[in-house]
C-alpha cells in the first residue's frame, strides 16, 4: 500500500470537515460486482435511476474515474483485483482460463481437481488454486468466527469475491440448481436445497419481457431496438434481436442454461443472498460478517446486445428496482445503520463496431480466418508444439534465446495486414516497459514473468474478436477498463471524487475501514475518503 498522499489528506480533512464518516465497526460488509457494468451506462441513465442504484449513489462516495488497471479485463481478473486489492497477472490470475505448460492444457482459474460438485450436477470449483487471499480472508485472520457468504451464477464470480476461507461460494449449473463444492461443504445447507427445490425454472418460461419504461425514454439513451449486430439468441427462424422476449421460444432442455439471460435471474440470486442474511444470521452480531452477491445477467446480455441497446438499458432499469427491494430488506433484517455496501464491476465492454462505424469510429471485427490461416502457417513454420492459447503464444522450453527472438519476428511479419491486430509484444518486452500510461501499466499488470505467453498480441482500440454479431471485453482500452466504483452508508451524504482510482482499491479500503491487517505485496490503496 502507498502512503498518504497530499491530495488524499486534502480529501481526507475535507470529507472529515462535512461530517462524512463510515462506520468502523459495520456488522456486514456488501459487496457487489455487476458483471459488464461500464462507468458510461451508469453516466447515461443515472439522471433516470429511481431505486437501489439511485439509493447508493444519494448515500454514497461515487469514484466517477475508477478502472480496472490490467489488460486482460474479464470475470476472472476483475472479481480477484475486486476481492485481492491486488493486479491479477503478478499473482497468476492470467484469465478466465490459461494455458498450463507443465499440464499441456489450459485450466480454469478457479479450477479444482480434487473437489466434488456438491447440490447437484456442474463444476466443482473453489479458491484452491489461487495463492493470493482477500479483504474477507485478512477479516477472518482477525475474527475467526466473521462469516464470508457469496452468491452469483458465475462459479468464478462467488468464489474470488469469497476468496479462501469462504464458509460458503454458491453458484448456478445452468441447469436449474444453486451449487457448491465440497471446498467448502460436505452437502448443502438445509435452507439452499430447500431454495432449489422451490425454484420451478419452468414457471419462467411464460414471463414475457418487455420494455419496464416510456418508450422515449429508450429512444433518447439508446440505439434502435433492432440494430443489425445484436444477437437474436432466441429467434432462430427470423432476425430479430428486439423486445420483448420470452423462454417459450427456446426448447424446454435449454431453459435452465438460457434463463441466466434474463433480468430476473439476478432478482433469483438476491433471493438466494437474502436466504443466506436470515439463516445464517449474518450481521447479528459485533463481529463482522462479508457477502458478496455477483450479477451476471448483465455480462450475457450484453454480449449478446451491446451497451447502447434497449435490452442493456431495460436490464439496468429493472436491476435498479430489484436492488432497492434488497436494499429495503436488508434494513428490515439487519439495520442499514450496521451495513456498508460496495458496488463495483469486473470490466467494461466495447460496443457494437455497427454502432461505433454509424458514429463515424473506424472499427471492424476480427478476420477469423485470415486469423486463423495465419496460426496455421506460423506453426509449420515453427512446429506444431507452438501453443497458441488466450492471448498470445507459448514456445517450448527447448527454445534458445535466439530461437525466441526468430519465432517473435516470424509472428510479426506472418501478423501483419490482419485487420483487427494493433500490438505484437514479447512476454520480455512488457515486463521491461515503463509506465508511462494507461496503456503500457494495464499491460505490465497482466503479466506473469514464468506464466505468461511468450509472446502476446493486442487488438487495436474499438476493434474486437467477437464475430459475427454481439460484442465482447478483454482490452487496455477504457471502454472495457472504467467501471463504476460506489462506497455506501445510509449515514454518509452523496459525494462525487474524480481523481483516477483502482478497484485493487477496494479491499484494503474495506481492510482499512475494519482496522484489520493489510499484507504487504497488496498494490491498491486505501481510499481516504471512506477510511481516513
Amino acid at each position: 500500500m502507498k502512503k498518504l498522499t497530499m491530495l488524499s489528506l486534502a480529501a481526507f480533512l475535507l470529507f472529515s470537515c462535512a461530517g462524512q464518516k463510515f462506520p468502523d465497526n459495520p456488522k456486514l460488509v456488501v459487496m457487489i460486482a455487476v458483471d459488464m457494468f461500464p462507468a458510461e451506462i451508469l453516466q447515461r441513465i443515472e439522471p433516470h435511476l429511481k431505486g437501489g442504484l439511485k439509493w447508493l449513489l444519494n448515500h454514497g462516495i461515487h469514484y466517477e474515474n475508477a478502472h480496472q488497471e490490467h489488460a486482460n479485463t474479464v470475470t476472472g481478473t476483475g472479481h480477484f483485483s475486486i476481492g485481492s486489492g491486488r493486479y491479477p497477472g503478478p499473482s497468476g490470475v492470467l484469465g478466465n482460463s490459461w494455458y498450463v505448460r507443465s499440464l499441456g492444457k489450459s485450466v480454469n482459474c478457479v479450477e479444482d481437481s480434487i473437489a466434488k460438485p456438491v447440490g447437484g450436477k456442474g463444476n466443482a470449483r473453489s479458491y484452491r488454486q489461487i495463492e493470493s487471499n482477500t479483504v474477507s480472508d485478512w477479516a477472518k485472520s482477525k475474527h475467526p468466527d466473521s462469516k464470508v457468504y457469496t452468491v452469483a451464477a458465475k462459479d468464478r464470480a462467488a468464489i474470488l469475491l469469497g476468496g479462501e476461507n469462504a464458509n460458503l461460494a454458491i453458484y448456478y449449473n445452468y441447469n436449474g440448481t444453486f451449487i457448491t463444492s465440497d471446498y467448502y461443504m460436505e452437502e448443502l445447507p438445509g435452507w439452499l436445497d430447500d431454495f432449489n427445490q422451490s425454484l420451478n425454472i419452468y414457471a419462467y418460461r411464460d414471463s414475457v419481457w418487455n420494455h419496464s419504461r416510456k418508450m422515449e425514454l429508450y429512444h433518447e439513451l439508446a440505439t434502435v431496438d433492432s440494430f443489425y449486430g445484436e444477437v437474436d439468441a432466441f429467434n432462430d427462424d427470423v432476425y430479430s434481436p428486439t423486445l420483448p422476449k420470452s423462454l417459450n421460444s427456446v426448447a424446454l432442455e435449454k431453459t435452465g442454461n438460457y434463463l441466466v439471460s434474463m433480468p430476473w435471474f439476478d432478482r433469483i440470486v438476491m433471493k438466494i443472498a437474502e436466504s443466506a442474511i436470515i439463516n445464517e444470521e449474518l450481521g447479528k452480531d459485533e463481529i463482522v460478517d462479508f457477502l458478496g452477491i455477483g450479477f451476471s445477467t448483465a455480462d450475457w446480455i450484453g454480449h449478446n446486445h451491446g451497451p447502447n441497446s434497449h435490452e442493456v438499458l431495460d436490464y439496468f432499469f429493472r436491476f435498479d428496482a430489484y436492488l432497492m427491494n434488497f436494499i429495503k430488506t436488508l434494513d428490515d433484517l439487519v439495520g442499514l445503520e450496521d451495513v456498508v455496501f460496495v458496488l463495483s464491476s469486473d470490466h467494461g465492454v466495447i460496443p457494437l463496431p455497427e454502432h461505433l462505424s454509424s458514429n463515424g469510429i473506424e472499427s471492424e471485427r476480427l478476420d477469423h480466418d485470415g486469423f486463423n490461416s495465419r496460426i496455421k502457417r506460423i506453426k509449420e513454420q515453427l512446429g506444431d508444439d507452438i501453443i497458441y492459447s488466450g492471448n498470445g503464444f507459448y514456445f517450448p522450453r527447448h527454445f534458445t534465446n535466439d530461437q525466441k527472438e526468430d519465432a517473435l519476428q516470424l509472428i510479426k511479419k506472418e501478423m501483419i495486414g490482419l485487420n483487427a491486430l494493433g500490438y505484437i509484444f514479447s512476454r520480455e518486452e512488457i515486463l521491461l516497459m515503463k509506465e508511462i500510461n494507461p496503456f503500457n501499466r494495464r499491460l505490465k499488470h497482466m503479466i506473469h514473468p514464468q506464466m505468461s505467453p511468450d509472446v502476446i498480441l493486442v487488438l487495436r482500440e474499438y476493434f474486437t474478436s467477437r464475430a459475427p454479431l454481439g460484442t465482447t471485453h478483454g482490452t487496455p482500452y477504457n471502454y472495457d477498463t472504467h467501471v463504476p466504483l460506489i462506497f455506501s452508508h445510509i449515514n454518509i451524504k452523496p459525494a462525487r471524487i474524480s481523481r483516477p482510482v483502482a478497484t485493487v482499491d477496494i479491499a484494503p479500503t474495506i481492510g482499512s475501514l475494519l482496522n484489520v491487517s493489510i499484507p504487504e505485496d497488496v498494490d491498491g490503496n486505501s481510499l481516504q475518503e471512506v477510511s481516513p
